[in-house]
């Protein structure tokens, strides 16, 4: 879900989002060079960029202004990439600078989720129950990864213990996206930042109202698959490292 990891640097970057590597790189990697070479820019400013854009969806969410909530939700993950690219140029990476990057792109997606369903249960009839359980199931998702992260660092094992790098196995027929997403670096499936994008960016900006709850559903569904995926991984590299420890 946190694009830039200004804590440590890896020998092998992880393979970015198809969203992230398509859409978004191609202008905020030669912005954010650019907003580098000023010393007034820093990584931390930026995050904060995101954090006022994610403030700002959450209130037009709140007062049904769903297109305008949609754009400043984009906006906010395009900033959230921007700031590891002027943390990567400047050399400025700090395990702070990580630390509030996390906090602002879970708090921010936390708050934006609550006040998208506040007004669709409120307007809508919406259960409650599913705005709830997104909730839920969207803490759990990033508690789940950050130990699956922490346990594959303890394991050394790369992309913090995900299927083998995001390559995953080809399908027939897509051999030829495959190899597009190896030569881009980028993982060939959808996954966490599509979601995302969908559900709080595109979904607002071009759905009708009315429509919007079944997208809730959906990122609820993948949640709890996600969560499952990431639950099995973790417990896989925890019983490795105890048997490791016994031996």
């Amino acid at each position: 879900m946190v694009e830039a990891d200004r804590a440590r640097a890896t020998v092998q970057a992880p393979p970015r989002s198809p969203w992230t590597r398509l859409a978004v790189d191609p202008l905020a990697l030669p912005l954010g060079r650019a907003l580098a070479r000023s010393p007034w820019i820093t990584p931390s400013r930026v995050t904060t960029v995101a954090v006022l854009c994610a403030l700002v969806s959450a209130t037009c969410f709140v007062v049904g202004e769903w297109r305008g909530g949609g754009l400043a939700f984009l906006a906010r993950y395009f900033f959230d990439c921007v700031d590891g690219q002027v943390a990567r140029c400047q050399g400025t990476g700090s395990r702070v600078g990580a630390a509030y990057d996390l906090m602002a792109d879970i708090g921010g997606i936390a708050v934006i989720i609550a006040a998208a369903g506040w007004r669709l249960v409120t307007h809508h009839d919406t259960p409650v129950a599913l705005p709830m359980a997104l909730l839920a199931a969207v803490v759990y998702y990033n508690w789940i990864l950050a130990h699956r992260k922490a346990l594959a660092f303890e394991a050394g094992l790369e992309f913090g213990g995900g299927a083998g790098g995001g390559s995953g196995r080809e399908v027939p027929g897509l051999r030829w996206w495959f190899a597009l997403a190896r030569r881009l670096g980028m993982t060939p499936i959808p996954w966490a930042i599509e979601v995302e994008i969908l559900m709080l960016g595109l979904g607002p900006l071009l759905m009708p109202e009315g429509r919007l709850p079944a997208l809730l559903l959906v990122g609820l569904a993948f949640y709890l698959l996600a969560n499952a995926v990431n639950t099995r991984r973790v417990l896989r590299i925890a019983r490795d490292l105890d048997s490791s420890s016994a031996t």
